[in-house]
């Protein structure tokens, strides 16, 4: 079958499944090895629609309001109530990733998506803004969602098996070091941000700030109005997607603080977590288990650390894993001198051991506060750091490290730097994921600010003469941003997130910038999740 070639020298085929070398591609050459820079031309603006590299083909798999359970009411916003709020598909996600459930007799390929709930902010999902916490903390939470491969393309499966919602009414337990001293169980699961899929089949839910949902949620019923709930909220959550009885265990062992992103893998089959923290001026974590990952209870002992910048080097510096360590890791993270990173999100782990981080920028940074791995003072364009393990080896006291993309407009911002051939340029880099090949996949989020670049989907080139090289994959419609992706090699199916569209800063449920993916007068913009195939 004859492939489409795209603009900067990449085939289809290296788009998706990680070939680096370089090609010249409708009558446009790669720039040669010894330009100094790449050359980037100016990219699209955010629209109405979204935009889709020729290569691809978008296919919608999930909106907001669709079924996800079997008692799902039709949707219909006007106002949305917290039955249908508790069935459908939520309003914002982050895609977490994919687990393959044992094949089934029917032979049809089925997958499991698990994605994190992290808002639902009043303005965009209530008429004139009227906010229904009820509703509300029915739309933030978890979602894990049936998939299957039919006619030759993935579908959901409306109430199936293992499709649920994680929510603010769903029992947790709490485990781990801290347990004792603030209880064994607690209701709901508030503001995950993101996390992933475990190499041992599990599912990592990150819970993001909580003292905002705990206000709004006071009178709801959940006893969220009790000052003594709060320590309950901002760990990491673990649940088996495959089991939909399976009670989510809060894991008190890997810290609590605000998580941006959680990235798993093993080591001498121990678990090593990773996790950066949602705040503009963040640290980056690290979880050493001290038991082997088929432990059910390997999260609950081991070591917590926080990175110092020494250079162009980490050096991981323990923690106390005691109760006011783990409860108060931020000034645990502080009091060990640990460096913070400029709004750190996305981890992605490479099979040679060097990690990926994406940082949105931090406008607040001071000069006298920079650093080789955070230069950039006063700057919020972000850059994709590359760190490396020695010998690949995740539990090493020290990761050499250096900047791979300085994002930004080549044109207007200094420092700005991305790998020769890039077709384009971007800005607040937000989530990572690695293909089955290694191609890193960088989602964006302006935060709804897209007045100079839309956000969406850029691929980077890991390694040879293509390295740190970008290609423009896909651009959202104005007002959203990129909630992660995850790959299914076996059908050539990348998935994407595409987040709140349409709330750019000013906009409203009532007057949204876009009503994307339908763009009918009575519909609201959905947050959506693609596919991309081609």
């Amino acid at each position: 079958m004859q492939r489409r070639v795209l603009l900067g020298g990449l085939s289809l085929t290296a788009l998706r499944f990680g070939f680096a070398r370089a090609q010249t591609a409708l009558g446009v050459a790669s720039p040669p090895a010894s330009l100094p820079v790449a050359i980037l031309p100016n990219p699209q603006a955010a629209k109405l629609d979204d935009t889709v590299n020729p290569a691809f083909t978008r296919l919608t798999i999930m909106r907001w309001g669709d079924a996800l359970l079997p008692d799902a009411p039709n949707f219909n916003p006007h106002p949305l109530t917290a039955g249908q709020a508790s069935t459908q598909f939520p309003y914002d996600a982050s895609l977490i990733g994919l687990l393959a459930p044992p094949p089934a007799e029917d032979n049809i390929p089925r997958l499991i998506m698990v994605l994190a709930n992290p808002d639902a902010p009043a303005r965009m999902v209530f008429p004139g803004g009227v906010d229904n916490p009820d509703a509300a903390g029915k739309l933030q939470g978890g979602t894990i969602l049936n998939l299957q491969y039919l006619s030759g393309r993935w579908v959901t499966v409306a109430g199936g098996y293992q499709n649920r919602r994680l929510t603010d009414g769903t029992l947790c337990q709490i485990s781990g070091p801290a347990a004792a001293a603030i209880g064994n169980t607690v209701q709901g699961v508030l503001a995950p941000q993101g996390g992933c899929i475990t190499p041992w089949g599990t599912a990592l839910f990150g819970e993001g700030h909580a003292a905002p949902w705990l206000t709004r949620l006071a009178n709801t019923g959940y006893g969220y109005n009790d000052p003594a709930q709060a320590p309950k909220f901002g760990w990491a959550t673990e649940v088996n997607p495959l089991d939909p009885a399976a009670i989510p265990i809060k894991r008190t062992a890997l810290g609590r603080f605000a998580k941006s992103a959680i990235a798993a893998a093993t080591s001498d089959g121990r678990p090593v977590v990773f996790m950066s923290q949602d705040d503009p001026a963040g640290y980056l974590f690290r979880f050493i288990a001290a038991t082997n990952a088929t432990d059910g209870t390997a999260l609950d002992s081991g070591t917590l650390a926080v990175a110092q910048v020494n250079g162009s080097h980490l050096t991981w510096i323990d923690l106390p894993g005691d109760t006011p360590g783990l409860v108060g890791t931020l000034a645990a993270a502080s009091t060990a001198n640990g460096s913070v990173f400029d709004a750190p999100g996305g981890i992605a782990i490479a099979a040679n051991g060097r990690l990926y981080l994406a940082c949105q920028g931090n406008p607040g940074r001071n000069p006298g506060n920079s650093n080789a791995l955070n230069p950039r003072a006063n700057d919020d364009n972000g850059y994709v750091l590359a760190l490396q393990a020695p010998g690949g080896d995740l539990t090493a006291k020290n990761f050499s490290a250096e900047i791979a993309i300085a994002a930004g407009n080549p044109a207007t911002s200094a420092g700005t730097q991305y790998g020769l051939g890039s077709d384009g340029w971007f800005k607040h880099p937000r989530t990572l994921n690695l293909d089955s090949l290694g191609q890193l996949w960088i989602g964006t989020d302006s935060h709804g600010d897209t007045s100079e670049t839309a956000d969406g989907l850029f691929i980077m080139q890991i390694g040879g003469p293509s390295k740190y090289r970008i290609t423009t994959a896909y651009l959202a419609p104005v007002g959203a941003a990129i909630g992660g992706a995850a790959f299914d090699a076996a059908t050539h199916t990348s998935f994407a997130m595409v987040r709140h569209p349409g709330a750019t800063t000013s906009a409203s449920f009532d007057d949204p910038a876009t009503r994307w993916p339908t763009l009918l007068p009575s519909m609201p913009p959905q947050s959506t999740v693609i596919a991309l195939t081609g």
